[in-house]
Formats: structure tokens, C-alpha cells, sequence
């Protein structure tokens, strides 16, 4: 009766131990979301980056190349798709400052159409286009969304940065290990633990990247044979969205459609995008990615709904972009060390998170 009496105060001062940290860590990131951000899209991207080198090192031609050279190779061919997403970035930007007065009288155009056609004035004083016009500043979302790829800009360079010293530390990584533990099999351990850390979502996010970059270029495809503007932009917006669990595939066909309504003022036009785009959706989110994704994500549909929710709510919508990603990995690292494992085992999907004898 004494042991049980001795073990329920300590039961309770853990318990309310781990959820003070909790509380702690959450405000942690809520507080240096501006430093943390940056750093934590830095840490995806390495995470793809060094699935990358792996992979080239199964390749015959390549597999003989330098463990640096392969890291050089991967981080040049990511700082030019940087310059050519900036470069992207830039020239949308100066295209819709050009095109702003078109795009407020196409969209006016058709409202004044709609309401000579349906009479809609008979029922609101001025019709709709004394409603659009008054309460719809196209001039003042262009100017917002100039000033968020300004931002965006920014944020690519800093990430750009990060990852670069992330890749160069990583060629240093397992020397400074054995150094911190010269004796025992401590750095060993260490090393099967990272590796399987990396395998386990590295594989994961290079594949989900993939896929991104195959929709993108075909939203890309597509809205360049509808002669929509700004194709470029847009292929880019609808690839990062697509990291984003459900909503991403909404605003990646809402977003370009309302772009095709501003340029053409047709609502046929406006009606064909959208079911193009939706159909891109639903033939790479709905039939190819779960083929070739399997089970790699390994959470539940529940877990990822809480994720999106909890992210989006600490991060705004980088955290969205983010949500599944870091939850993988989050859940990855509780899954490697043994006294977290049995929280990790309840937040997948299956309850496999590899093998428990490579804990620590």
C-alpha cells in the first residue's frame, strides 16, 4: 500500500513535468517563429538533399565519386533552382504590376455584364458593380501580394543559406562524433541512429518533392496552353501548396482560377481552368501519389488534420507547408529513442516505426 501511495506522487509530478515542457516548447516556437522558420524549411530541404547524395551513390557511374563532390554537386544544383525561382519570382512580379488596370476592367467588364444581363440592379442599389467596386481593391491585393513575394524572396535566400552550411557540417559530421566519443560504441550508436532517421524520411520527402515538381510542371503545361499569365508563378505556388495536406489542392486550383477570371473576364474560361487544374489534382493527389507514397508518411488521417491545425496555428502558413513534414519528423525521432517510442507508436498509422532494437 506504501510503494503505491510513494508512486502515484511521483506519477503526477512527471506528468505535470512533461507537460510544462510542452507548454514550454510550444511557446518557444510560437515566439521564434521568425528565426525558427527559415531554419526549420532548412532542415526539409537538407533532408532531401542528403536522400539525394545517397541515391547518387547507388548509381554505377557516380558511386565512385567523393562523399564531398556528390554534396557540392546536389547544393549547386539547388542554388540554380533558387536563382531560376527568384528570377521566376521577379519577372510575375513586374508582369502584374503592368497588368493591374486590365485585370480591374476585365473584372468590372464582367460584372457589368452580369448585371445587364440578369438585372441585378432591381434588386441592389447600383447592382454588383457598385459592390465590387466598393468593396473589392484589386490594385491593394496586388500590392499585398507583391509585398508577401518580397518576403518570400527573403525567406528563400536565408533558407538557401541554412541548407548550405546544413550540407557542409554534414561532411564533418560522423569525424566530430567520434571525437565527442572516443571510447565505447556511444558514436556508433549515434551514427545508426541518424542514418535510420534519414532513411526513414528522407525517403519520404524527396519522393513528395518529386511529385510537387511533376505537378507543377504540368499545372505549368497547362496554363501556358490556356494563355493564362503569370504561368510560372503559379506552377510554383501550386508545387509548395501541394506539401500542404487538403487544403493545398483547394487553393491550388482557387487561386489560379480567380487569376484566369482578372485576365480573360469570361466566366467559360474561368469554368475550363478550373476543371483542368482540378482534374491535375485529383489524377496526381488522388490516383498516382498514393501509389508511388505507399505508406511512407505513416500517420493517421486524424494526425494529420491535428498537424495542419497545430502548425498553421503556430506558423501561419509557412507552418501549413510545413506541418507534414515536420510532424514526420518529429515523429520519426520519438520513434528512435526508447522512451518516447510508445508516444510515437500511438501517433502513426500502423503502429510500425522501424526497428526498436536500434533505439536509444
Amino acid at each position: 500500500m506504501s510503494n503505491r501511495t510513494e508512486t502515484r506522487p511521483m506519477g503526477i509530478i512527471t506528468a505535470a513535468a512533461g507537460m510544462l515542457m510542452l507548454i514550454l516548447v510550444v511557446w518557444v516556437l510560437y515566439v521564434a517563429q521568425n528565426v525558427l522558420i527559415p531554419i526549420a524549411f532548412a532542415v526539409v530541404v537538407a533532408f532531401v538533399l542528403w536522400t539525394v547524395v545517397d541515391w547518387m551513390g547507388r548509381v554505377p557511374g557516380l558511386r565512385h565519386m567523393p562523399l564531398f563532390l556528390r554534396h557540392a554537386l546536389v547544393l549547386g544544383l539547388f542554388v540554380w533552382a533558387i536563382v531560376l525561382l527568384i528570377g521566376t519570382l521577379r519577372s510575375n512580379g513586374e508582369v502584374l504590376v503592368q497588368r493591374l488596370p486590365q485585370y480591374t476592367a476585365n473584372i468590372l467588364g464582367l460584372v457589368k455584364r452580369l448585371d445587364d444581363a440578369y438585372r441585378i440592379d432591381e434588386f441592389i442599389p447600383g447592382g454588383l458593380s457598385s459592390v465590387v467596386a466598393s468593396n473589392i481593391d484589386v490594385t491593394g491585393v496586388a500590392r499585398q501580394a507583391l509585398g508577401a513575394m518580397g518576403s518570400l524572396g527573403g525567406l528563400i535566400v536565408l533558407i538557401l543559406l541554412y541548407t548550405a552550411f546544413l550540407m557542409i557540417e554534414y561532411t564533418g559530421f560522423v569525424r566530430k562524433l567520434h571525437l565527442a566519443f572516443p571510447t565505447g560504441k556511444k558514436a556508433d550508436q549515434l551514427i545508426a541512429l541518424s542514418s535510420d532517421i534519414n532513411s526513414r524520411i528522407g525517403g519520404f520527402l524527396a519522393v513528395k518533392t518529386l511529385i510537387n515538381i511533376v505537378l507543377g510542371a504540368l499545372s505549368y503545361v497547362a496554363l501556358k496552353w490556356m494563355g493564362v499569365e503569370l504561368a510560372g508563378f503559379w506552377a510554383i505556388y501550386i508545387g509548395v501548396l501541394n506539401y500542404t495536406p487538403y487544403l493545398g489542392s483547394v487553393a491550388g486550383v482557387v487561386a489560379p482560377t480567380l487569376m484566369v477570371l482578372a485576365q480573360t473576364g469570361e466566366i467559360k474560361a474561368t469554368l475550363i481552368a478550373m476543371a483542368v487544374l482540378s482534374a491535375l489534382q485529383f489524377v496526381i493527389g488522388s490516383l498516382i501519389e498514393p501509389q508511388v507514397m505507399g505508406r511512407r508518411i505513416n500517420l493517421s488521417p486524424m494526425m494529420v488534420l491535428v498537424a495542419l491545425a497545430s502548425w498553421y496555428a503556430l506558423w501561419g502558413l509557412p507552418g501549413a507547408v510545413l506541418a507534414v513534414p515536420m510532424t514526420v519528423i518529429i515523429l520519426a525521432v520519438l520513434g528512435a529513442v526508447s522512451f518516447t517510442r510508445p508516444i510515437a507508436v500511438l501517433l502513426s498509422n500502423d503502429g510500425k516505426i522501424g526497428d526498436p532494437r536500434r533505439s536509444d
